[in-house]
C-alpha cells in the first residue's frame, strides 16, 4: 500500500472515531517582511504527520510510513523520541491495523 492511501486510510479512521487531530505543515514556511516574501527552513522539520489531543489533554503524534521499507529521517526520529519522553504519545503506523489499535488507543 502507498504511504499517501494509509495516510488518507488515517484520516478517515481518525474522522470517524471523533478524535482531535492536525496535519502538520510541510515544507519551507513563507513570510512576508515588509511586503517581500521570504522563504525559510520549516523550524518543524521531521515532526509526525499527524498530532491532537487525548486524555484531558495530553498529546498525541503519529508519523505514517508504508511498510517496513519506509524510512525515519534522523530528524522524525528526534522528534519521536523527544515527544515521547516528554509524555507524548509518538508513534510510527506502517499498515491499517496498526492504524486501528492506535485510534481506539487515543479516541474519546
Amino acid at each position: 500500500m502507498k504511504e499517501s492511501e494509509l495516510a488518507s486510510y488515517a484520516v478517515t479512521r481518525f474522522k470517524q472515531a471523533g478524535v482531535f487531530w492536525y496535519r502538520m505543515p510541510l515544507g519551507a514556511v513563507m513570510h512576508s517582511i515588509g511586503g517581500k516574501v521570504v522563504r525559510k527552513k520549516n523550524p518543524l522539520k521531521g515532526f509526525p504527520d499527524y498530532a491532537g489531543l487525548f486524555q484531558k489533554g495530553r498529546m498525541w503524534a503519529a508519523e505514517i510510513k508504508a511498510g517496513k521499507a519506509g524510512k525515519l529521517s534522523p530528524e522524525q526520529v528526534d522528534w519521536i523520541t523527544r515527544l515521547n519522553h516528554a509524555g507524548a504519545m509518538a508513534v510510527v503506523l506502517r499498515t491499517r491495523e496498526e492504524i486501528d489499535s492506535f485510534v481506539e488507543a487515543i479516541k474519546n
